[in-house]
């Protein structure tokens, strides 16, 4: 019962991560990634053309990288060209969303949402 519990509790806060994703500017590193999320209902925009953009983003920005050296480089480098930029930025949420998934990759996320979500 208590596992039961548990994995219910954890349900929500993914549930609350995706809600989250929908109603934020989210950055991600590739085309893979934006096709992965896109079977989710979120929209994502890619480092590459955010950090080519002449304006930056003015809502909530969520960056979710994968949690790999080079996604982690490119984290950081957004977050700090957004924040120059006044941009309210959220690194936390997309690693908690990677890491309560078990999965370090952004394309990794759909088996164990749907495998989540069967319950």
């Amino acid at each position: 019962m208590k596992h039961i519990r548990k994995e219910l509790h954890r349900r929500r806060i993914i549930e609350n991560m995706l809600f989250t994703f929908k109603s934020s500017f989210v950055i991600v590193e590739g085309k893979h990634d934006i096709n992965t999320l896109k079977q989710l209902g979120i929209s994502a925009h890619t480092y590459e053309s955010v950090m080519r953009s002449v304006s930056m983003p003015k809502e909530k920005v969520v960056i979710l990288m994968d949690l790999d050296r080079r996604g982690m480089e490119k984290a950081e480098l957004a977050s700090n060209a957004l924040l120059s930029g006044n941009t309210p930025v959220d690194v936390t949420t997309g690693r908690s969303f990677l890491k309560m998934l078990n999965t370090v990759h952004v394309e990794g996320v759909l088996a164990p949402i749907e495998q989540l979500f069967e319950m």
